[in-house]
């Protein structure tokens, strides 16, 4: 027996601790960021003030002391007021942290917002172009992914992702492109599942995930650094030379001191002063002429202190995904994300960034303004920065080849919090229920839905429909006049089978399905550079649907399931009934299941078409309004059925392009 349907509300009830619907939720907390962040506006503005009332009052009691006749008093009172404006410009250092911590907040709460009412234009789609180029995918993907619109703007994508870095990004878009697989969709249900309650966690995980994949540390760089050749082996000399500036250094500025202490003479004294001058300008035209390689590596691996801390938090999510009293064989997955970002002896993500802290802590002294004037002599007298760049080479050279499953994990982890958000925002979707591989008789490899939706339509505007694909040899004919639904219906058991593989649950009230590869050939386009008319393009889509048929019939587990949305345009109506009978005997005898959707209602007369096809329609309706002026309008629901309609003519004489002898009358 199958199992009962599992609803986002059933799994997320027990572990949320607001009962608040998500989107009252997201929006409250907007109002008290929002707050927040004014408050800490108008602090920095008061710290501002007071900085330039400091330093202008400094500046003027400097000057007048150095060139007035007013006595030393009022120069030591400017000096004085010069290291309160410091210590204002440290006390107002937190202030701009917190405030660029709640102006992150209050971004990812909007975007929030705007993906649960389909405000498309809010969404950031500049930055997950960038990302999402990074995206390989095979041939037959990118053509489903156009389709369906599984990538790019106003997408299955863009409505999904919270995702803020680059493998985070690759890891979600990857999933939705990939076959859907019950073994590997139960898995990532069950976390989904996890997370889904957990709204507090998750809205600091966005932000903290959007704050590094925006800084210079994005996972992808951090990659390939600690993949790279260390840079000191090349610059040998340098370290040495560290050391003996910072020896040199001590001895001669102890030998001014000895000098105003009367120790020694005054040829000494000029003798060390220039040679700790010499010592300064060697050190600074390193700095400058050689280090840039060295600083470019900082803002990579470790671009403030803070950032390292924000991967530690990050990394530490995985703690949500396992639970020890639920721990089986099919938490093995989950088990090993959490093994590697936390558990791993020696080598686990938190430990290498625990022990990346430590360095990052001492390259911090160059960053923050409140150690600035303690880094300017250290790296003046003792190359403080290539101290730390090799303390943070010696740190590459330990977690080399750890790092890459780190991101990995991480990527996943990333890709289940997106994932989670939808599960929570969507409390009436469902979790479908998979085919057991034991049960993979002819007549259940079908994919049957009861009120199924498309996902990217606003609540209010969706229209659901019921529909059952398959088995082996059947096909879902779709007919229906122009604009009445058939491609939206095609898209929505695309999009959700899309959703299930990821895990996610799906807009329907119920769905049961096999494990499930797509197939597709919906926006079909011709290519006048390549000399390919719009037929022949048809034709390889065509193809291409035919021979990932073949590859999966020899393969058990995953069926092949194909969405045809009005196939072979490019010929006539006789020629086309026959080659799109062709084409899905080819597919049918793949053991493949799929629906196709036509206008051509002289394909449904097909004879062999009607033995293998369950048809159905959509239909229009036209009714004349007030002033006797036909209106046509659709209800989107599919029924039993070849379409007793069309609407072509009507529909040219609404645009105004009817027929001479009616736009006569």
């Amino acid at each position: 027996m199958e199992s009962k349907q599992t609803t986002v509300a059933d799994a997320v009830a027990p572990q949320s601790a607001d009962s608040l619907p998500a989107l009252t939720f997201y929006e409250r907390r907007l109002e008290a960021a929002t707050l927040r962040l004014d408050t800490l506006r108008r602090k920095d503005t008061q710290f501002s003030r007071a900085r330039l009332i400091l330093f202008t009052i400094a500046a003027a009691l400097i000057l007048l002391g150095y060139f007035g006749d007013v006595g030393w008093g009022v120069l030591y009172v400017g000096w004085g007021l010069i290291g309160c404006f410091f210590v204002v410009a440290v006390l107002n250092e937190p202030v701009n942290d917190a405030m660029a911590v709640e102006e992150q907040n209050c971004e990812v709460i909007r975007r929030l917002i705007a993906r649960c009412k389909r405000r498309w234009d809010e969404l950031d789609w500049k930055t997950a172009r960038k990302r999402l180029q990074t995206v390989e995918l095979e041939e037959h993907q990118k053509d489903v992914a156009d389709d369906l619109d599984l990538l790019g703007k106003t997408s299955l994508f863009q409505f999904v992702s919270m995702a803020g870095t680059t493998v985070g990004v690759r890891t979600l878009a990857g999933w939705l492109t990939s076959p859907a697989k019950a073994d590997v969709a139960r898995l990532r249900s069950d976390a989904v599942r996890r997370l889904a309650g957990k709204r507090e966690q998750r809205m600091r995980f966005y932000s903290l995930a959007s704050d590094v994949g925006r800084g210079t540390g994005d996972p992808d760089e951090f990659i390939r650094w600690s993949q790279s050749d260390p840079w000191l082996d090349k610059q040998r000399w340098m370290i040495p030379w560290a050391k003996v500036s910072a020896f040199l250094s001590i001895i001669l500025i102890a030998a001014l001191v000895a000098f105003r202490l009367e120790l020694i003479d005054a040829g000494n004294a000029k003798i060390a002063l220039a040679s700790l001058v010499l010592i300064i300008v060697i050190n600074m035209l390193i700095t400058t002429v050689m280090l840039g390689p060295v600083h470019q590596i900082f803002s990579i691996a470790m671009s403030s202190r803070q950032s390292v801390d924000e991967y530690r938090e990050l990394f530490s999510a995985a703690n949500w995904l396992v639970e020890d009293d639920r721990k089986g064989d099919d938490d093995r997955r989950l088990e090993h994300l959490h093994q590697v970002l936390l558990d791993a002896p020696e080598q686990s993500a938190r430990q290498g960034m625990k022990d990346l802290g430590r360095v990052a802590w001492l390259g911090s002294l160059r960053t923050s303004a409140s150690t600035f004037l303690l880094y300017l002599p250290l790296q003046a007298f003792a190359l403080w920065d290539v101290r730390v760049f090799a303390k943070l080479e010696a740190w590459q050279e330990k977690y080399r080849d750890s790092v890459p499953s780190w991101f990995d994990a991480f990527g996943e982890v990333e890709a289940l919090m997106s994932l989670a958000a939808v599960c929570d925002e969507n409390p009436s979707w469902v979790f479908p229920n998979w085919v057991e591989s034991a049960k993979r008789d002819n007549a259940a490899l079908s994919f049957r839905s009861v009120g199924l939706g498309h996902p990217l339509l606003p609540d209010d505007a969706r229209v659901c429909n019921d529909v059952t694909i398959g088995p082996p040899g059947k096909v879902l004919l779709v007919t229906g006049s122009n604009m009445s639904g058939k491609s939206t219906m095609l898209r929505s058991a695309g999009l959700n089978i899309a959703l299930a593989g990821a895990g996610c649950p799906v807009c329907a009230r119920e769905l049961t399905m096999p494990s499930i590869e797509l197939s597709t050939s919906i926006r079909v386009r011709d290519n006048l550079a390549e000399g390919v008319s719009f037929y022949m393009a048809e034709l390889k889509r065509l193809k291409g649907v035919v021979d990932r048929a073949r590859l999966l019939a020899d393969q058990n587990g995953v069926t092949s399931m194909f969405l045809l949305d009005e196939i072979l345009q490019g010929t006539n109506s006789r020629e086309r009934q026959i080659a799109v009978t062709q084409v899905l005997r080819h597919l049918l005898q793949c053991g493949a299941i799929g629906a196709i959707s036509t206008h051509d209602l002289e394909l449904a007369d097909e004879p062999e078409l009607q033995a293998v096809s369950e048809i159905v329609h959509f239909r229009e309706t036209i009714t004349p309004d007030a002033e006797g002026n036909e209106q046509m309008t659709f209800d989107y629901q599919m029924r039993s059925g070849v379409s007793p309609t069309t609407n072509a003519l009507r529909l040219l004489e609404i645009v105004g392009l009817g027929s001479a002898e009616t736009e006569s009358k």
